[in-house]
């Protein structure tokens, strides 16, 4: 029983440690210095967008889509 209450304790922490790194690097809206400022993708920026994105055909690009649900 000992054994187990201490895992469960070890667990708990490692998971408290893991959301709040979590918490501290992906609440910042910040973009190193040689990348461009991050921004929201919307309905109303979406064409400005595509154009940039096309635009840019010769270098490497990502899209990263994050969904809170």
């Amino acid at each position: 029983m000992r054994h187990r209450r201490s895992t469960i304790i070890v667990l708990s922490v490692v998971l408290i440690v893991i959301i709040a790194f979590g918490v501290y690097f992906l609440n910042s809206h910040e973009a190193p210095a040689t990348q461009g400022p991050l921004s929201d993708l919307n309905a109303q920026n979406l064409e400005g967008f595509k154009d940039r994105f096309n635009k840019a055909s010769d270098e490497h690009r990502i899209i990263l889509l994050l969904s809170p649900t």
